[in-house]
């Protein structure tokens, strides 16, 4: 491909391209014009002030749907006017009747900077009717603003999972205004998967108590089986529309690999090079600690770095939004805080440091590339690590992978605890408005004194009062622990058990671009210290996990594996850390803790049994079977699109594997993995096949979340053994009830 900006990343001389896709322009199809629909005057003129004509035919077809009264999920990339597709028939209504007294539409968006960036655009539409209002309701709303929401409600009142969850527990005014509304939309609902999906299921479940006439509308970026996705989300049946992703332009895929550097030198090289050409770049990552190390990398080499991630004030995120857009800045550093939909104008190019763990995630990060008149570029950075070489091997199979699933799980006890409690708080209820799941839960919130009956009805108690306090945030399950200072100032927060991983004693944790050295941790609080800026060594935790089987869901084998679907007891155990030079990322020491620092927790699992080798000595078969754990973890990645932290693994000589939900609770991955099982362990044994290392090397078995640093582990033994299971070449036994030997994750 001779194209210039090809030819420049070609000239770098620590780079190598694997392989490009050109993926050509396209649109989806047109539908009718703006005038030939039977909308109010003054919704077409806005529209049309809006550069909107003629709409496409997905949106026209939503829009249908909508005003018949169907519950509809919209499924189309960024850039292609979903917004349109659900906000117009809302308006029809709002239009027809601008001086009703009552909220018709709630559109909720994952995120108060959303919301507040959609808010402009949906008052555009708004301003052509006199009278209409749309109006924000998050935390940061001003008590006098919500004074004047609740008294003279909007037309549309704009809001989040959070904002919901806590005023149906403490507002009645909410309450009151949400009764009266006709349409509830979920705007870029394809964030709400995994355990954030379950909360927010949680949540709409809820508010359904209170707008039981409510019809609902989904918004989603282009994801694999959408309607299934609003259907588990909302528990009501939906219509799905949907597009294909389309680009204006022209955009070039690029497979590039380092050679001889580390990722992290490549992609400032990179940085370098792109505002070298003027175009506009944004760099994903999914590590607050990458993000922080690329801007640090960044600005060493002159170039003026944004950084947009979760845990920076709203201010501060929403000022390097602004000046990307208007150029001051070239380079914004994001971790997928930036997948959603806000406004960064357009980009030239989207550099992608790791793999993203499904198609639809690769797509959303790259939505908003070429939409400017010339060509966009998509640079995906292969590493040293599985997937990277399983997909240089299979290039093609990179640029055809197939949609994924959302998953979204109810079953997750943690998240129905928290909701069980707060629906209570919302409005007492009876055990036969529950689904059987739910009914259990409750059952054990009332044994336990969370809940007491009163006149047929659970009501939240003191005790249940106190538990829900600690837990009301919808982005996790475990226990949240507080960072602060010697001196006691606060600089963020981190759930266990990622915790205890990153802020045991002695470790290096980074914050703002800063690094500080953790002095202490307990179950509510971590103490910290500055570092100097250009410290030049992180850490990462050497740790064991220990499971328990609580229940078993399900039982099955696939060729020489049983395997069980089973709730687990997990007990994390962190007892010492590695000292890593940065940026070069050698080892420096390893450190041994005076106490072991533990977090137990349950989630779902899956438990793998495969018969040791009789003729290894114990520690061949923890080699393999530590080796095949890390390999299932990497196959998951490709078939179902887990990504590295979704998933933890423990590993026995005995043959006893256990691959887990890495949250409390559980998120649905887990049953996903049990499903695919098959695709999963062929993918396996590709990777332990394929590598032409001696005997393990970062590029089939390392794991850069192994609490062993990467020791205790054999690829060729782990080929060996898998080779046996797919050609059933040993006798199936009675499963081993009891595993023994040292657990490895």
């Amino acid at each position: 491909m001779s194209e210039p900006f090809i030819e420049k990343l070609k000239a770098i001389k620590h780079l190598k391209i694997v392989d490009t896709y050109s993926e050509k322009p396209s649109q989806p199809k047109f539908g009718p014009e703006v005038e030939k629909l039977d909308l109010p005057q003054p919704l077409c003129q806005a529209l049309k002030s809006r550069g909107i004509k003629r709409l496409f035919e997905y949106q026209h077809a939503a829009i249908e749907n909508i005003f018949q009264g169907k519950n509809v999920v919209i499924s189309a990339g960024t850039g292609l006017g979903k917004t349109e597709a659900f906000i117009v028939p809302i308006l029809a209504d709002i239009f027809a009747n601008p001086f009703s007294p009552r909220t018709l539409g709630l559109i909720i968006y994952p995120t108060k900077a959303l919301a507040r960036d959609q808010l402009e655009r949906i008052n555009s539409y708004m301003s052509f009717a006199f009278g209409a209002r749309a109006m924000v309701l998050d935390g940061d709303t001003p008590e006098k603003v919500r004074r004047e929401i609740y008294s003279h409600p909007p037309h549309i009142l704009i809001t989040n999972p959070d904002m919901i969850h806590f005023s149906l527990q403490y507002s009645r005014d909410f309450k009151d205004l949400v009764s009266t509304v006709k349409y509830i939309v979920l705007d870029d609902a394809h964030v709400y998967a995994g355990v954030f999906g379950s909360h927010v299921a949680y949540v709409i479940r809820r508010l359904k108590r209170f707008t039981p006439k409510a019809q609902f509308i989904v918004a989603s970026a282009t994801i694999g089986d959408p309607k299934n996705f609003a259907e588990t989300l909302v528990s009501e049946h939906f219509i799905e529309v949907s597009t294909p992703p389309s680009r204006k332009n022209e955009i070039i895929h690029i497979l590039a690999k380092p050679e001889g550097v580390s990722k992290t030198r490549l992609a400032t090289e990179l940085m370098k090079t792109c505002v070298e050409h003027n175009l506009k770049t944004i760099i994903f990552v999914d590590s607050h600690k990458l993000a922080e190390i690329l801007k640090i990398l960044g600005e060493k080499t002159g170039i003026k770095v944004g950084l947009h991630r979760a845990g920076l004030k709203p201010e501060e995120r929403k000022k390097v939004e602004q000046a990307f857009k208007k150029g001051s800045i070239k380079v914004i550093i994001a971790t997928p805080t930036l997948e959603l939909g806000i406004d960064i104008g357009d980009l030239d190019v989207a550099i992608l440091y790791n793999i993203p763990p499904t198609m639809s995630k690769y797509i959303q990060r790259t939505g908003r590339v070429g939409r400017r008149e010339r060509k966009g570029y998509v640079i995906t950075i292969l590493g040293d690590d599985p997937i990277s070489a399983y997909f240089e091997r299979h290039p093609s199979e990179f640029f055809n992978r197939p949609l994924e699933r959302q998953v979204v799980t109810l079953e997750n006890e943690e998240v129905a605890k928290i909701h069980m409690l707060a629906m209570a708080r919302d409005k007492p209820y009876s055990l036969e408005e529950l689904s059987h799941f739910e009914r259990r839960i409750a059952e054990t919130l009332l044994a336990d004194g969370f809940l007491a009956l009163r006149r047929r009805t659970l009501r939240i108690t003191r005790k249940g009062a106190r538990f829900l306090s600690e837990r009301q945030s919808l982005r996790g399950v475990g226990e949240v622990i507080k960072i602060v200072t010697r001196s006691g100032r606060v600089i963020g927060y981190r759930e266990m058990p990622m915790a205890l991983k990153e802020l045991h004693p002695g470790a290096v944790y980074l914050h703002g671009g800063r690094p500080y050295i953790s002095l202490d941790l307990t179950t509510k609080r971590a103490i910290v210290e500055p570092l100097p800026r250009d410290y030049p060594f992180i850490t990462k935790p050497l740790f064991y996990s220990d499971p328990k089987e609580i229940e078993m869901y399900a039982e099955k084998r696939y060729r020489g594996i049983y395997l069980r679907y089973v709730n687990l007891a997990i007990k994390d155990a962190v007892f010492g850390y590695v000292v890593k030079r940065f940026p070069g990322m050698e080892n420096v020491r390893e450190v041994e803790l005076d106490k072991e620092y533990t977090y137990i927790f349950n989630t779902k699992g899956v438990f793998i049994y495969i018969e040791p080798e009789s003729d290894w000595d114990l520690l061949s078969n923890a080699e393999a079977f530590h080796a095949i754990e890390h390999a299932l973890i990497s196959a998951a990645e490709i078939v179902i699109g887990a990504a590295p932290t979704d998933l933890g693994g423990i590993s026995f000589p005995s043959g006893h594997i256990y691959i887990h939900d890495a949250y409390p609770g559980g998120s649905g991955i887990s049953a996903e993995f049990y499903r695919r099982i098959d695709e999963i362990v062929e993918k396996a044994f590709d990777i332990v096949s394929q590598c032409r290392c001696i005997d393990g090397c970062p590029r089939c078995i390392f794991s850069p979340y192994c609490g062993n640093n990467n020791k205790i582990l054999s690829r060729r033994k782990a080929h060996e053994k898998l080779r046996k299971v797919l050609q059933l070449e040993f006798i199936e036994r009675e499963v081993s009830a009891e595993h023994y030997g040292k657990p490895l994750v």
